[in-house]
């Protein structure tokens, strides 16, 4: 039996899943169905009041957009029902997570959101977690009734409460709106870097000082002011140690009787996940054969290349280089030697461009080269043979000695065309011009190209 269920003697709890479509409901059913709850199904809005008036319900899975009574609505209705008033919601659909959404739905009462396609782990986690505060307000209600309002009784309550805030693997944190922490929990001491909970707590404008860059108090607290709670702002953390990681903290702003304030969160380690969004975005531009720029990286920084250029008044070039001989290399020694040998180009390329430069494999044996603030085009004519000088040491692949040439086309912005496409175009027309007429191996489309 999961942590924290409740025992068998006891009416099992249970969670009520209202979703229009049963594919939905059927999916839900199953990923909760060893969570130790009875799962009640509901297809719209109507019968799910239906059935929150005759059950007494731990918890309620909402889809937003249904037909009819959507979600919000059905939140609300839900709210004025005696048995609904207090049961806690959380919204599931697809809809993508902006402010007013989220607004909405924390309006009409949700208490977290979660969003297509839900993460197994996830949905169980939270799940357990109100199953837990659901057990533990239905024996206090219990306690209550049958009045054991002993001191006894109200320190066992408020350990069972602290038990769940002591046992969280989230941070969860009490702070003052000047950053003065009140109340910390061991897993928000942990991502710090803290060895307890205690070294945290009253030290003046610490929130601040674990926050990397300073701009992003001021816009929590700005969105905080605004709106009376912040979902899933994500900032860059500091540990005690120095060592940085991501954070993503959801928050509200409580006002008390008196007056003060206090801001309560929930914080979460998401470091990997922003790790991998990185890594992703990498690999998207990046070739995977010769490790430089892909042909879309290219197209993409010529084109911030025109913009500047437009504004500066200055010069872009593209270079266009085709190699010579490549199909030999393909045919006499494989397409593994081939592709070492593009590998092996890319490198030493690589090597002769500047850091401001653009090199890119731009498909099978061509890659480009993009210049950009040229104060004159001597400048491509210098790195064209520099990159050719290059190309002329033999290649030592498989033992054998593999001597390639290279042919380059050059077009310049603003005289051989406005755009990337043109500019390409006609560095490509200008290497084939090359080609045909023999000597030198690099030349400008205005020398060598075909007209378009």
């Amino acid at each position: 039996m999961p942590d924290g269920l409740i025992c068998e003697s006891e009416p099992m709890q249970k969670v009520l899943i209202v979703d229009d479509s049963q594919t939905n409901l059927t999916l839900l059913d199953h990923m909760l169905r060893r969570q130790g709850c009875e799962i009640v199904q509901a297809r719209g809005g109507h019968e799910a009041l239906t059935l929150a008036g005759e059950h007494e319900f731990a918890l309620i899975l909402l889809d937003i957009q249904m037909p009819g009574m959507n979600g919000y609505e059905t939140a609300m209705h839900l709210k004025q029902l005696p048995r609904g008033r207090h049961v806690p919601i959380i919204f599931i659909t697809a809809i993508y997570q902006d402010e007013e959404n989220v607004r909405m739905g924390y309006e009409t009462g949700a208490v977290d959101y979660l969003f297509r396609p839900v993460n197994v782990q996830t949905l169980t986690s939270k799940v357990q977690v109100f199953l837990q505060m659901h057990r533990q307000k239905v024996l206090l209600e219990r306690e209550i009734e049958s009045r054991v309002q002993s001191e006894r009784s109200l320190r066992q309550a408020e350990e069972k409460y602290r038990s769940i805030f002591e046992r969280a693997v989230e941070g969860i944190f009490q702070c003052t709106p000047d950053g003065t922490f009140t109340e910390v929990n061991p897993a928000m001491a942990r991502l710090f870097g803290f060895d307890d909970p205690a070294g945290m707590i009253g030290v003046g404008g610490l929130r601040r000082q674990l926050m990397v860059e300073s701009d992003d108090m001021n816009r929590y607290m700005g969105i905080l002011r605004r709106d009376g709670y912040v979902s899933s702002f994500e900032f860059s953390g500091r540990r005690r140690n120095g060592d940085t990681f991501w954070c993503s903290e959801s928050s509200r702003l409580v006002t008390f009787d008196n007056g003060t304030e206090l801001v309560e969160g929930v914080l979460e380690d998401v470091t990997r996940r922003k790790q991998t969004e990185l890594e992703l975005k990498h690999l998207a531009t990046i070739d995977s054969l010769t490790g430089v720029y892909n042909r879309h990286l290219f197209f993409d920084r010529l084109e911030h290349a025109l913009v500047t250029a437009k504004r500066t008044d200055s010069i872009v070039a593209v270079l266009f280089i085709d190699l010579d001989e490549f199909k030999r290399v393909n045919d006499t020694y494989g397409h593994h030697a081939g592709d070492e040998l593009l590998r092996m180009v890319a490198g030493r390329l690589q090597k002769r461009v500047r850091e401001a430069d653009t090199l890119a494999r731009l498909g099978g044996d061509e890659f480009g080269v993009l210049l950009e603030c040229l104060d004159d085009q001597n400048g491509a004519l210098t790195v064209a043979q520099s990159l050719l000088e290059v190309m002329t040491t033999p290649y030592v692949i498989t033992g054998e000695h593999i001597r390639v040439g290279a042919t380059v086309g050059i077009s310049f912005f603003p005289d051989d065309g406005k755009d990337g496409v043109s500019l390409i175009s006609r560095a490509d027309s200008a290497m084939y011009g090359v080609k045909r007429r023999g000597g030198v191996r690099f030349g400008t489309f205005r020398e060598c190209g075909v007209p378009r």
